[in-house]
């Protein structure tokens, strides 16, 4: 697997329809935690619920205008909100414009998704926008790309002036939007920003990646990824929070607080899934030219008894990941059918066992190798990705073949 990607597409002709782009025009989003003064939360919390106020409203006029029968022009939906501010919601004006604004640009989108996504399948699981409520989430309000900026370690919001950010804007582009929202009882902002990606020149090789629950991945170079369980290992401690949780009178200030308690525990545990799926990820994505996963069917798997387990180690999120960070990188993911018995196959001559059990994490072939059952899945999910991507064959050498070089070179 020593050949560069352009070398591959060379060799291969009209048989792989990919081509590394010099740049690509990429929309990334960096998540910034803010450090506001109280007055300054204050004004977060007005908006939000001016945000909210205005999704409502707009919600309950959409349903009008659609009960009776007439066309819905979401232009006329903001000119008649912004013609009952000041006679009937004047306090609409004590925060900047875009909270209400952008909440109905969100309902409209929001409407649009949900009627795409019925007609693409009617069978899917989608509900209809609701009504927001206070109770449920405070959420938080868009910005429009020309009504904020920042400025190193200062965001300026329209209204409020200047407000600290716990870091600095991590790429360079045109801004596009921003939304600052709440979480734990900590306010974030969300930028996102327009900028030029342009690869990482000299990415060469290939790898398969088995993904599972007692090993989180196995890549065919032979490394292993244990599984975090983040959830699971702090399970004790969030029984213990949930169950004084459920202690405290509702409606009380003692309830309010444990209610935070259990939130930010959630919210680290979040974190600390999220952080060590972006580094394993970026490390895959900075390190291959292709990478080869199964195709699996999570939404499946999520419905078994292993829900929770799926769940906590994030296999999904971290092959979203690997599709836009192979993007941005000039690397290729390629996905291989999950009915494909990458476990099953011996890697060495292709024999199938089909007496292999899901107990089994070590089997003999007849030909007298001896396989790590992740290991020799990844191996097969490496040389089968490669071979739909050449269309017939493999591209260069496989894996094993490679690996007997190395030794016969040793």
């Amino acid at each position: 697997m020593g050949l560069a990607v352009d070398e591959w597409i060379e060799e291969i002709g009209g048989g792989l329809n990919f081509k590394r782009p010099k740049f690509l025009r990429m929309i990334k989003a960096h998540k910034i935690r803010l450090n506001p003064r109280p007055e300054q939360a204050a004004y977060f919390m007005r908006a939000a619920g001016v945000a909210r106020f205005a999704w409502n409203w707009a919600l309950n006029r959409y349903k009008e205008l659609k009960a009776a029968g007439q066309e819905v022009d979401w232009n006329e939906i903001k000119k008649e909100f912004r013609a009952k501010i000041d006679a009937e919601f004047p306090f609409v004006r004590e925060v900047t414009k875009c909270a209400a604004e952008e909440a109905i640009n969100d309902l409209r989108k929001a409407i649009h998704v949900y009627y795409e996504t019925k007609k693409r399948n009617p069978k899917a699981k989608v509900k209809f926008p609701d009504y927001r409520k206070r109770s449920k989430k405070i959420g938080g309000f868009g910005l429009a790309n020309d009504k904020f900026s920042v400025d190193g370690h200062n965001a300026r919001i329209p209204k409020l002036g200047d407000v600290n950010m716990a870091e600095r804007l991590r790429f360079d582009g045109r801004i596009m939007s921003g939304r600052v929202k709440e979480r734990a009882g900590r306010w974030y902002l969300t930028v996102t920003v327009e900028c030029e990606s342009q690869g990482m020149a000299g990415l060469s090789g290939s790898v398969g990646i088995d993904f599972g629950l007692s090993r989180f991945a196995t890549l065919s170079t032979g490394e292993v990824y244990e599984t975090q369980a983040n959830l699971r290992k702090s399970a004790g401690k969030l029984k213990a929070l949930q169950r004084g949780l459920a202690r405290k009178k509702r409606g009380s200030n003692n309830r309010r607080k444990w209610k935070l308690k259990v939130a930010r525990l959630h919210e680290r545990i979040s974190n600390q899934r999220s952080d060590f799926l972006h580094k394993f990820t970026t490390a895959v994505c900075s390190a291959f030219a292709v990478i080869c996963v199964e195709d699996l069917n999570l939404s499946g798997l999520c419905q078994t008894r292993l829900a929770k387990s799926f769940h906590d180690a994030g296999i999904g999120e971290a092959v979203n990941q690997l599709e836009y960070k192979t993007s941005s990188f000039g690397s290729l993911l390629q996905k291989v059918d999950r009915f494909f018995a990458s476990s099953r196959l011996c890697h060495v001559c292709g024999a199938r066992n089909d007496q292999l059990k899901l107990s089994d994490r070590e089997w003999v072939c007849a030909c007298g190798a001896h396989h790590d059952r992740d290991l020799n899945a990844s191996l097969n999910l490496e040389m089968e990705g490669i071979r739909l991507l050449a269309g017939s064959g493999y591209i260069g050498v496989t894996p094993v073949d490679g690996k007997a070089l190395a030794q016969v070179s040793a």
